[in-house]
């Protein structure tokens, strides 16, 4: 791919497709978090390039993946932390309508809450904000 080349936006699907690859290649037990930055990121640009169905309109270099995933992560953890705000504030459960007016700029990414909201990174209260592997 050029460095030249504008990538086309991402659909619900292949954003869908991305966050399943992530978490793949983030918790294969056998690579664990013992590769690099880079050598994560090829893994999962060669296994989204490689398992890609007719939903996926486009190939994607690594660094489109990475930035895309990025998004995606930063987007997640904002709103999970919103949860927990809402949740602590109403021990019997956060209602939707409470979460929504916590959340008022919107949550462009429905599609892949399911996904990663109970990724582990989302679900220890001491993590800190999202990091690729190093």
């Amino acid at each position: 791919m050029s460095s030249s080349h504008r990538s086309s936006g991402y659909t619900n699907e292949e954003d869908i497709h991305i966050c399943h690859v992530y978490l793949v290649v983030s918790q294969n037990p056998f690579i664990g978090k013992n590769q690099s930055r880079d050598s994560f990121w090829s893994r999962v640009e060669s296994d989204y390039n490689n398992l890609k169905a007719e939903l996926i309109t486009e190939l994607r270099a690594k660094r489109f993946l990475q930035c895309r995933m990025q998004t995606i992560l930063t987007s997640v953890n904002k709103l999970k932390g919103y949860v927990q705000q809402v949740e602590n504030l109403h021990p019997s459960g956060a209602s939707d309508q409470d979460i929504d007016n916590k959340y008022n700029k919107g949550f462009k990414f429905d599609h892949v809450w399911s996904i990663l909201k109970d990724i582990p990174k989302f679900t220890d209260d001491t993590t800190p904000p999202l990091q690729s592997p190093t």
